[in-house]
């Protein structure tokens, strides 16, 4: 019998344990960290339905610091580890949904909700794949760990500690990618721009709001303006948007005050090209203005310099690599606040050959005018690469080929996974190369056919990496 037909039976049982993932709003909340809840209440809940999930299952679980639950089959005591490395919290939903992102549906056989592609859907897979192995009671000689992390999308300070408790897998994979295998990860690098917000004269930027992660491309920015002629800016501004039909806004005239709001197409900022970034085209609409001071240099700097430029070549960083591909910027997050503090944050991902600091003299180099300070954010990392002779990398193609009647070679990755925290890690699945991205979107959705095909191609390559 083959893999799928195996895993399909499960179909039913897998969305209803994955619709009670889907429903919690596991995203970072400060409002509610604490020691036992480190990255806010809601992610606690998650990794305690998870494990509500291996007890009823009886899977041996345990929990790291409150960030991470592990859930494990085979021999305890065995010397080596296949990892299964993925992450429960998920990035804010957004604007745009036409359902409410936290009730998971399934229409015209698509998953919808928040999490359904980044990743809980691949997490579920994941596990039910694990469950296939204990269901049938397969004796194994490596033992499989399933590692559910709880800071993906934002710092990622829970693996690395519970590696530091727990000790490095063997080997293993995250099915935080897309198929074939991805044996190379580009290094990703955030640079924060803070700058003092001066504007005085008859054009005054007064508030100035884009992006909320600086690895999602904002889809929607928002402003208010004190102008002379606030006509003449809604007409201008209607004029702009129709010139861009991916784009969409509204404006209003409060007080001589004009408030803005444009919506372009989110998207991961690994994949900057997938998104229209709404901050950027907000910033490039409003350039045309008598700005002046800070104001002045931080539309022009967002709106001209690093506007639709997603290969950086205006902050003098083109660059390509053969093997691993080129770098590219993604302009997460801008703030500015009349007479406080900015904040731009840059969102760079880079192949080998470049490093930390060739970005930052760059974009130092490219300021002109503008007066902000640059600094580098924590928890940057550098290109990840594992070679295509490794056991690991061969097995897993061998497998998906088998499956799908099609072999595709390894390869590099603009997103980062926690695969690249191991030194045998590699990025395997869940995003199937015939459907369209949807990560971090509005409308976040996955086949539902592909959650038991993705769980088929899992246990069969955990089966053999750890028979």
């Amino acid at each position: 019998m083959e893999w799928f037909e195996r895993t399909k039976p499960y179909e039913a049982d897998l969305i209803a344990d994955l619709n009670q993932i889907v429903k919690i709003p596991s995203i970072l909340d400060p409002n509610t960290q604490s020691d036992r809840t480190p990255f806010g209440v809601d992610m606690a809940c998650a990794l305690a339905k998870m494990e509500e999930l291996a007890a009823r299952d009886g899977f041996r679980y345990g929990r790291v610091d409150n960030m991470v639950t592990w859930i494990e089959y085979g021999p305890a005591d065995a010397a080596e580890t296949v990892a299964i490395l993925t992450h429960i919290d998920i990035v804010p939903a957004g604007e745009g949904w036409l359902r409410d992102p936290f009730k998971p549906e399934i229409l015209d056989g698509l998953y919808f909700g928040r999490g359904a592609a980044d990743m809980k859907a691949d997490l579920m897979s994941a596990y039910y794949a694990m469950k296939y192995l204990a269901d049938h009671e397969i004796t194994l000689t490596r033992k499989i760990r399933l590692i559910i992390g709880t800071d993906e999308e934002n710092g990622w300070r829970d693996l690395p500690r519970y590696f530091e408790v727990e000790g490095e897998p063997t080997m293993g994979f995250s099915p935080d990618g897309a198929f074939p295998v991805v044996n190379g990860e580009k290094a990703f690098q955030t640079v924060q721009l803070r700058f003092a917000n001066q504007t005085t004269g008859d054009y005054v930027l007064r508030r100035f709001i884009a992006g909320s992660r600086p690895n999602v491309v904002p889809g929607e920015a928002r402003a208010r303006v004190s102008v002379p002629n606030p006509a003449q800016v809604q007409n201008e501004f209607a004029t702009y948007l129709a010139q861009y039909p991916f784009l969409s806004g509204q404006s209003e005239v409060r007080d001589q005050e004009v408030r803005l709001l444009l919506k372009g197409v989110q998207a991961h900022g690994a994949y900057p090209q997938d998104g229209e970034n709404a901050g950027t085209y907000l910033a490039n609409f409003l350039r045309r203005f008598a700005f002046n001071a800070d104001a002045k240099t931080f539309l022009d700097f967002i709106g001209r310099v690093v506007h639709d430029d997603i290969g950086a070549e205006n902050l003098g960083l083109r660059y390509h690599d053969d093997v691993m591909g080129d770098l590219t910027l993604n302009v997460g997050v801008m703030r500015f606040s009349q007479n406080g503090q900015g904040t731009i944050l840059l969102n760079f991902r880079y192949p080998q050959g470049v490093n930390v600091q060739a970005v930052t003299t760059q974009v130092q180099r490219h300021l002109g005018d503008f007066a902000a300070t640059v600094e580098v954010w924590p928890g940057g990392m550098e290109p990840h690469l594992v070679p295509e002779t490794d056991e690991l990398v061969g097995t897993l193609s061998l497998v998906y080929a088998k499956q799908t009647g099609m072999y595709m070679n390894p390869r590099t990755s603009n997103g980062g996974s926690y695969a690249r925290l191991l030194k045998r890690g590699v990025a395997f699945g869940g995003q199937f190369p015939d459907v369209p991205v949807t990560s971090h979107q509005a409308n976040e959705s996955t086949p539902v056919a592909n959650l038991t095909r993705s769980m088929a191609i899992f246990a069969e390559s955990l089966l053999k990496l750890a028979k």
